[in-house]
């Protein structure tokens, strides 16, 4: 498993975080950080995209889903865009399917934002 690299973008009241590698108990501190900066400021709407995540631990989805709830209670949401068979088979498995909104696409989640 590679180390998990997060890089963030800003589209006017958008915020795009990509992430490559692994998701786990030992690098969810780094997405935490990340959507916390992101809280600091205000910025609720975010698109995960997971295109280069390549594993994720239960932990790693609590993080995800302890900002989705604050994202929500501030008018905002996460959703997640470009998850391989195998994160989205991890995903359902523990049944955050129904917890996190999960997109094929930037394009979809980003038109999700608008209606």
């Amino acid at each position: 498993m590679r180390d998990c690299v997060i890089t963030h973008q800003k589209e006017g009241d958008l915020d795009f975080v990509f992430i490559n590698g692994s998701l786990d108990s030992y690098s969810f501190p780094k997405m935490e950080d990340a959507l916390q900066g992101l809280v600091d400021q205000s910025r609720h709407c975010v698109i995960l995209d997971c295109a280069g995540l390549e594993y994720i631990s239960s932990v790693g989805l609590g993080a995800l889903i302890g900002f989705t709830r604050s994202a929500r209670e501030n008018n905002g949401d996460l959703k997640l865009v470009n998850l391989s068979d195998r994160i989205y088979n991890i995903i359902e498995l523990l049944g955050f399917q129904k917890v996190l909104e999960i997109h094929a696409g930037q394009d979809e989640a980003v038109a999700s934002f608008a209606s």
